[in-house]
């Protein structure tokens, strides 16, 4: 059995429960597992597996750290160094945003700046490893900030998100987002699957398509939600197709 454990302080322990899921999903490719437990001010994750799925384990829990960094510790970095007042609503978006703006290339570098190994504390790799990636993080949030004014008209808003997630690397060609019974239905293809699930909420769906970055968006009927349509429209160019009008053409 070869067994690695990484901790955190019990202050950062949602790093780990926000990206739990994540790992499991991950973890189940290569036959191994992992559980978590706690020690005085200190969160511990253990990940084990056979000795012949070493190698796998090891990638897989890369990965996991890499995505942790560069999502979750990035968005508590952001949240602490961008105070705005704006609604709730437009904050959140607007984190979700930054948080994805460059995600290609910071995970590049989170790749190269991470090493697996037995005993890691994952805030001490936050504090003393990331200098580089958390002074690009500071550099966001004083550009925003210092453009805040900007951010209070819809329009201007809208065009700042289209702005930013431009810069995101794509992970979808084209999505479709259709409007049924109070919930949104997303369907698309990616490369080795097909994407077909609902959304509960307007905020979830534009979190969904932030990270999805669709290259094209299809809106299929109408959107009750004038706010959310418009969103669409000016952060993503989404395009609108009348079902109604194609079934009376065939």
């Amino acid at each position: 059995m070869y067994q690695i454990t990484v901790s955190v302080d019990s202050a950062n322990a949602d790093w780990l429960y926000s990206v739990d899921d994540i790992i499991g999903n991950k973890l189940k490719n290569c036959i191994a597992v992992s559980a978590l437990s706690i020690s005085g001010r200190r969160l511990y994750c253990s990940f084990g597996c056979e000795q012949g799925s070493r190698t796998q384990m090891i990638t897989a829990i890369k990965e996991y750290l890499v995505e942790l960094f560069g999502v979750v510790s990035k968005f508590d970095f952001i949240k602490r160094n961008l105070l705005l007042g704006l609604p709730k609503t437009n904050y959140e978006l607007l984190l979700h945003t930054l948080v994805a703006f460059d995600r290609e290339n910071e995970h590049k570098l989170l790749n190269k700046i991470i090493k697996v190994e037995d005993g890691m504390a994952l805030d001490g790799v936050f504090n003393f490893k990331l200098g580089e990636l958390k002074e690009r993080w500071l550099e966001i949030c004083n550009l925003t900030r210092n453009n805040g004014a900007y951010l209070y008209d819809d329009e201007t808003y809208n065009e700042l998100l289209r702005f930013l997630i431009s810069a995101v690397n794509p992970k979808i060609n084209k999505l479709t987002v259709r409007e049924n019974n109070g919930k949104y239905r997303v369907t698309g293809a990616l490369k080795n699957s097909m994407l077909d699930f609902d959304v509960c909420n307007s905020s979830e769906l534009m979190y969904y398509l932030i990270d999805l970055a669709p290259l094209e968006l299809i809106i299929e009927g109408r959107i009750s939600n004038i706010e959310l349509a418009n969103r669409l429209t000016g952060i993503f160019d989404a395009k609108t197709l009348n079902t109604a009008k194609n079934k009376t053409k065939k």
